[in-house]
């Protein structure tokens, strides 16, 4: 912003995400609790000190009335507000331009969601195709290429009634019989976000419904994400199928695919036929993708861009500083090592062990030197200060004097010989991992990094998986933790599958599914974060990490990092003449 929460944005896709890994000195806001119980319909509307998390609202009443504005602050995991530098007075959007973002990595796969497994495949797939859902500023759900859904807990059903009279790329039609053939895509394929939908029903040319085996409230978020992408059947089917959309996306979006150079450059003409009229405002979109950080910075520098990404802390400072630059900021990901637990001949399969190495790690002295002060030190899958972080877990400080004895009384008194594999960009991330290989040695625990190409690196993360060793586990916030969590540990996920997962933490996620008010849904979090830290040492938490995007000052309404969920807002983008 990177086979591909899908998803994986795993990427996630492929992985999940790999998403910025930068932090930026504002103030955070208090995140917002879980989502509520959705309201019965919804209608298109015409790294600092992290705060206490918050106390979940009441739920809201599912009934059959007309549908009250979205439900204010859903389960999204709201971020820090966006740094933004300022701006002069608001204009009216100009037309034409070609808008250049510069970032990596790459994409994997751009326009079939059942592989599309890297949420950063959907941060570059959202440029031409588009979800049935959305979120709002506050996060919330709103429509998008579904105009309204009604949810009915007690009959286990979900009805979307789709937007009228939209196009795909290829001229064909988007209606509720290519919906229905999209979300049938994903649940007959090895993705497990549908898991709870049994079938889909076309009720009419415009409106499919969802059964559901059992209620999951988190079903109408993750139609807001890869899983919700919509691609034309038609062109799927003339052209062959799977392997030809995951290079060529064809969706209702604003922009069409013109040519991939892969690891080189994206580039996407204007949709003439956009279902909305008068957008998008430029002309075209090229994705420039530049793995040398450096590089990357100086040609944003020069202007050969007007957008630039994954920028590092050390290089947001400087940039936030000058005023002929924007800076954006966002709560982005959790970055962690996952060991193959879930190998039964491998030492991590030991508790002892996966405590230990956790325990030899001093997390703060890398988000200081690394993170310059912007990220913070993990030690459960949630963001510092979020609804979803348990204060009582106790976690696996850093302990040089414990790390030794765990690691004895797991029958390696002079450690043992293991592998961190990890993508190999960007590269403060093969900086991290170097750090935490010294720490490792210190302890006996002699750590060799396998750096590697995106695409083999897929099949470690999503595909074969690894062997006796730690594999290197971004993990993006989208929407939230448990959104995150569910992609990586339900049964049947194929993303990390040597990681460790235990029956009560799967258990307890279906639990948080299942839970139909906020309160209950956030208890139940909590108790799945002791079952993954304190009870299994399931991952070892690094760093939570916020995302810096950087824009010449003549950029406008690009969204980008303003909304968890939302990768950017390329239909009202538009830039100064």
């Amino acid at each position: 912003m990177n086979r591909s929460p899908w998803l994986v944005a795993l990427v996630v896709s492929l992985f999940l995400v790999l998403i910025a890994v930068a932090c930026a000195p504002t103030p955070t806001a208090t995140p917002p609790p879980p989502t509520a119980v959705p309201p019965a319909a919804t209608k298109a509307p015409v790294a600092p000190s992290a705060p206490a998390p918050t106390t979940a609202p009441a739920a809201t009443a599912v009934s059959a009335t007309k549908a009250p504005e979205p439900t204010k602050a859903p389960e999204p995991t709201k971020a820090p507000a966006p740094t933004v530098a300022p701006t002069a007075a608001v204009k009216a959007p100009t037309q034409g331009g070609v808008l250049k973002i510069s970032t990596v990595p790459d994409a994997d796969i751009l326009g079939y969601p059942p592989t599309m497994t890297k949420l950063n495949d959907f941060n570059f797939a959202v440029t031409s195709l588009e979800t049935l859902i959305t979120f709002d500023e506050t996060g919330a759900p709103v429509p998008n290429l579904a105009s309204e859904w009604k949810v009915d807990v007690a009959n286990k059903t979900i009805t979307l009634a789709l937007q009228k009279g939209v196009k795909f790329h290829d001229g064909s039609d988007f209606n509720a019989k290519v919906a229905k053939w999209n979300l049938d895509g994903i649940r007959t394929s090895k993705r497990t976000e549908l898991a709870a939908v049994s079938s889909i029903d076309v009720v009419d040319d415009n409106t499919i419904r969802l059964n559901l085996s059992k209620y999951d409230s988190s079903l109408l978020i993750t139609l807001a994400g890869p899983v919700g992408l919509m691609i034309s059947q038609a062109a799927f089917e003339k052209n062959g199928g799977a392997a030809w959309s995951e290079k060529n996306p064809v969706g209702t979006g604003p922009f069409k695919l013109v040519s991939w150079q892969r690891d080189v450059k994206q580039v996407y003409a204007r949709f003439a036929d956009y279902r909305q009229k008068g957008k998008p405002y430029l002309d075209g979109v090229e994705w420039v993708i530049i793995a040398d950080p450096l590089v990357r910075l100086a040609s944003f520098k020069a202007g050969e861009s007007q957008v630039t990404q994954n920028i590092e802390p050390k290089d947001a400072k400087a940039l936030e500083a000058d005023t002929k630059y924007r800076i954006a900021t966002l709560a982005s990901a959790l970055y962690g090592l996952a060991p193959d637990g879930g190998n039964a001949n491998s030492p991590f399969a030991k508790l002892a062990v996966r405590q230990a190495v956790e325990t030899a790690i001093d997390k703060q002295a890398i988000c200081d030197s690394l993170g310059y002060g912007y990220w913070k030190p993990l030690y459960q899958a949630a963001a510092p200060g979020s609804w979803a972080e348990n204060t009582k877990v106790v976690g696996n400080k850093y302990n040089v004097t414990k790390a030794k004895q765990l690691l004895t009384e797991a029958g390696y008194p002079t450690g043992f010989k293991t592998t961190i594999y990890t993508p190999n960009s960007p590269q403060i991330i093969v900086d991290m991992l170097t750090a935490v290989q010294g720490y490792l040695k210190v302890v006996g625990i002699d750590a060799k990094i396998e750096a590697m190409e995106q695409v083999r690196y897929g099949d470690v993360y999503a595909g074969k998986g690894w062997q006796d060793g730690l594999a290197m586990a971004p993990m993006g916030l989208s929407p939230n933790e448990i959104g995150l969590l569910n992609r990586v540990f339900l049964p049947g996920s194929v993303l990390l599958p040597n990681a460790l997962r235990p029956p009560a933490f799967q258990q307890k996620l279906a639990e948080i599914g299942a839970a139909a008010d906020n309160d209950a849904k956030q208890k139940l979090t909590w108790d799945l974060q002791k079952i993954g830290t304190d009870d299994n040492a399931m991952m070892i938490w690094i760093h939570s990490n916020v995302g810096v995007t950087a824009m010449q000052i003549k950029v406008h309404n690009d969204g980008f990092n303003k909304t968890i969920g939302v990768p950017w807002t390329p239909a009202e983008t538009w830039m100064d003449k």
